[in-house]
């Protein structure tokens, strides 16, 4: 009988302690285009399209990335991109542009390259994440050349006030500094 007893006691124990097992489930985010505040430029020209983007080492992961103080990092495994984030950046980053120039200006990720002349970007960033205080840093180097002509080189560092730092306000802050990005190229290739 005490043996009985004991047995279901532990079996007690053993299924309630499961619970506090459980892993806690998975959030996924994305980033999201945002049109453009300004005018399109009327005029076109030669084709656009963005070769390669890097993003700083150990930010391009599933979890999001959150810079601390004293070269702290958080990453929150269980909040998590939906897809690797450099091809997120690349396509969020791509159309934000689309949005601001012209149609047939830019060739989108997966587009044919056209058989006649185009320009190509490349974008490092140094920074794209959240930082102390609620505020996100985009810090990158923007490259556009085309065969036959001068390039342009511009750096660009800026922030982004975040509402908060959950996982949410993150990717609109994120989505929000890649529109602002698209918005400083367009203006450069304006003015060129």
């Amino acid at each position: 009988m005490k043996i009985h007893r004991a047995s279901v006691l532990l079996l007690a124990v053993v299924l309630t302690g499961c619970g506090f097992l459980k892993r806690p489930q998975n959030q996924f985010y994305s980033l999201d285009t945002i049109p453009g505040e300004a005018l399109v430029p009327a005029e076109r020209g030669t084709p656009i399209g963005i070769d390669a983007i890097e993003l700083p080492p150990g930010l391009d992961r599933r979890g999001i990335v959150i810079r601390g103080a004293d070269h702290k990092v958080e990453v929150r495994g269980t909040h998590q991109w939906t897809a690797p984030l450099e091809e997120m950046v690349l396509h969020t980053l791509a159309f934000d542009l689309a949005n601001r120039l012209p149609d047939g200006m830019t060739i989108l990720p997966g587009q044919p390259k056209p058989m006649g002349p185009m320009r190509s970007m490349s974008v490092v960033f140094e920074e794209l994440a959240p930082g102390n205080d609620r505020v996100f840093v985009l810090d990158a180097r923007w490259t556009v050349t085309s065969t036959g002509a001068a390039g342009i080189t511009r750096h660009e560092r800026f922030t982004i006030d975040a509402a908060s730092m959950e996982s949410a306000d993150i990717a609109a802050a994120m989505s929000r500094a890649l529109a602002t990005l698209a918005d400083r190229i367009v203006a450069q290739l304006a003015a060129k």
